[in-house]
């Protein structure tokens, strides 16, 4: 299949979706409410337009249904994406309605992740989705054997939650998104997984789209309803693939962040001191005194590195 028009539909798609979003949600005054505790800088951006994860997702959907003729494993694929993406859009929109910076509560939020990735892994076994595993692992003569389940659980919710953190600069995610997912496209290919290597390249393309209103100044945010997806969806690819170890490297930059915040709580908690000036670490920089643009450039660089890295290893 040629991928060029599905990318172009996928692209155009997400770019007419969003700045739809734009004019919809300021005509509904539907914003991002900002923390105080935060960079000063940021409480400008009070009452951007939120919730455009919600153009990446509808773009993406609507080109792998046109384009794609997907076997029971990847549809799933695409319900675990739009699954998370519902999780993200109900915090949005309670965000929005009580005009808070935090709506679900975490173990509401936890539940909702545990219920949906248990359907999409329980699936995945019911399909008879091989649940060892490959690569060094396998030649060790290791094996997930009955912790494939929990495993794969624990894979997602993480994945999710860590570009959730790795959301809060413009065009943060959604750059370092686009390189995992294209990674992910190239390896696909390699692996001649087709209907893999076209759904990551058609999220790289989406997310592109979006980043064009994205990218400083921001004129959308993504919200919860686009991060949260967007790492179910490069967990979910990865567990497909088999390649679920290499999500660590080909994601780096979500890894940092996650671990930036764990540290900087763990260390607050036994000392009483802050290793870094904020966490997740690219506000760090920030209030170091470095512009929100070049740090941006700066993790896109990084992440371009560990997406490059992936590539090489297979």
């Amino acid at each position: 299949m040629n991928i060029l028009a599905p990318l172009a539909c996928s692209l155009l798609l997400s770019a007419l979706f969003t700045y739809i979003s734009i004019k919809l949600f300021r005509y509904f005054n539907i914003g991002q409410s900002i923390r105080g505790e935060g960079p000063q800088e940021h409480l400008k951006k009070s009452g951007t337009p939120t919730m455009g994860g919600i153009a990446v997702l509808l773009s993406f959907a609507i080109a792998v249904l046109v384009f794609l003729d997907l076997d029971g494993k990847y549809t799933a694929l695409v319900l675990l994406t739009i699954g998370f993406g519902l999780i993200g859009f109900l915090d949005d929109l309670m965000k929005v309605v009580f005009k808070k910076n935090e709506a679900l509560k975490p173990s509401q939020k936890m539940a909702l992740q545990i219920f949906i990735s248990l359907l999409f892994g329980a699936y995945l076994l019911f399909a008879g989705h091989e649940s060892g595993v490959t690569g060094l692992l396998r030649a060790a003569g290791f094996s997930f054997g009955w912790l494939y389940l929990p495993l794969t659980v624990l894979m997602i919710i993480s994945a999710s939650n860590a570009t959730n953190l790795t959301d809060g600069l413009d065009g943060l995610l959604a750059g370092t998104a686009i390189l995992a997912s294209g990674a992910y496209a190239v390896i696909a290919s390699r692996m001649m997984n087709y209907d893999a290597d076209a759904m990551c390249a058609l999220m790289a393309a989406s997310l592109a789209g979006f980043l064009i209103f994205n990218f400083k100044p921001a004129k959308i945010f993504m919200g919860d309803a686009g991060s949260l997806a967007i790492g179910a969806f490069l967990a979910g690819a990865a567990i497909l693939l088999h390649k679920e170890l290499l999500l660590l490297l080909i994601g780096g930059v979500f890894v940092i962040e996650t671990l930036s915040v764990i540290v900087q709580v763990a260390s607050f908690k036994m000392t009483g001191r802050r290793i870094f000036k904020m966490s997740p670490l690219h506000h760090h920089f920030e209030l170091s005194g470095m512009k929100e643009k070049n740090v941006v450039f700066i993790f896109w660089g990084v992440g371009l590195i560990f997406a490059v890295l992936g590539v090489m290893i297979i």
